[in-house]
């Protein structure tokens, strides 16, 4: 009777360990952004590589253009208690094999969703512009999932 006993604790220590993990934001974000407005269906490939120290939030956007290259750009940020994250672009991200300088800056307003079996984020983009009412500021939509690391 004593064996199941001892066999179970290793696993509801294992399980108290691994549950925290599924509950951080950092780490490789996949999915779309939608261009062209908050209701376009028009989506290209995103990633996000964030890590977070306390309530700042800093990172990498990779977003895949329809030609095939991909804009980098540095983000910096805040998430808040109520696990919204307001990020903006910061610096171009750009190397010599990476020479497209972007038309504009983003800022990002974002809800994360720490969910055990579907973390993801969800969200909008817009263009950082002084004029918050411009009626031609270019936005749209985000959704992204945890990568999944091979092996778990």
């Amino acid at each position: 009777m004593m064996t199941p006993r001892i066999l179970l604790l290793p696993f509801v220590l294992m399980l108290a360990f691994a549950l925290p993990a599924q509950n951080t934001l950092d780490g490789t974000w996949e999915g779309f952004m939608t261009v062209g407005g908050i209701y376009s269906d028009q989506q290209l490939p995103m990633q996000l590589y964030l890590t977070s120290e306390g309530s700042e939030v800093k990172g990498r956007s990779y977003v895949q253009l329809p030609d095939g290259s991909t804009l980098r750009m540095d983000l910096e940020g805040h998430r808040y208690r109520d696990l919204s994250i307001s990020l903006i672009e910061t610096d171009f991200a750009g190397d010599a094999t990476n020479d497209i300088m972007p038309e504009f800056n983003r800022q990002y307003q974002i809800i994360f969703k720490p969910d055990l079996w579907d973390p993801h984020l969800r969200g909008f983009w817009q263009e950082e512009t002084e004029e918050a009412f411009l009626p031609k500021r270019r936005r749209g939509r985000m959704r992204l999932t945890r990568r999944k690391t091979k092996g778990v």
